[in-house]
């Protein structure tokens, strides 16, 4: 009973970053989903459709545990985790049609990962000692890494470095808010709600009135 009990706390709390572990583990879960939707986007097989998922929700978490070296690799550490987000990619693809009905949720997820990946990003980075500054470059890279690498794998040229909607900008906001806080004292889970909240709200409002980091004219001269 202890062992179980003893168990469960882990799961639950020990993240290798200052917040509660299922941020991680949800981070993980909807960049994986989006990924997975992506692909099926771009009409890949079954195969093309789980790499990808795991591209996108694994990607930018190894950029940050390769560049901490000695504090170890999350996608290592939870093989349960893996198999359960192989599932995920499975099933999006066979049921990519009732993802088709529900655009506004999907991005609202896509939002949430972003938001999510930059606060384990961050988190981790302030844990293991990186300071104030590469703590933000860390949980930036975190949340942006998968999606890069994941438009690569496609022959596309990654979104951050088009002329788009908030979406490294979002990230660099709320892990630099995030960071601030933590670094002041604030309580932890309290700083990752909004850091999450501040990297959905600038992500949501530059779509809504269509701010963008660039103008397709001027990238053009």
């Amino acid at each position: 009973m202890d062992f179980i009990t003893e168990h469960i706390v882990t799961l639950v709390w020990t993240s290798g970053g200052v917040v509660p572990a299922f941020i991680d583990y949800l981070s993980v879960v909807v960049g994986v989903l989006t990924g997975a939707l992506f692909a099926c986007d771009r009409k890949l097989d079954i195969v093309g459709v789980t790499v990808l998922g795991l591209v996108t929700g694994y990607g930018g978490g190894m950029f940050r545990d390769f560049l901490l070296q000695s504090h170890g690799v999350y996608f290592m550490s939870h093989p349960y985790l893996l198999l359960a987000c192989i599932a995920l990619c499975v099933g999006v693809f066979f049921f990519r049609r009732v993802f088709d009905r529900i655009d506004s949720v999907v991005f609202v997820g896509d939002a949430l990962s972003v938001g999510l990946f930059a606060v384990a990003g961050a988190s981790k980075a302030f844990t293991c000692g990186a300071g104030f500054v590469m703590s933000i470059a860390l949980g930036v890279l975190t949340a942006v890494g998968g999606g890069a690498l994941r438009d690569v794998a496609v022959g596309e040229v990654p979104g951050i470095f088009k002329a788009s909607n908030f979406y490294a900008v979002a990230a660099l906001a709320g892990s630099f808010l995030y960071v601030l806080l933590v670094t002041y004292g604030a309580q932890d889970t309290l700083a990752a709600i909004l850091c999450v909240a501040c990297v959905v709200m600038l992500r949501c409002l530059s779509v809504h009135f269509d701010w963008k980091t660039g103008s397709d004219k001027l990238v053009g001269r």
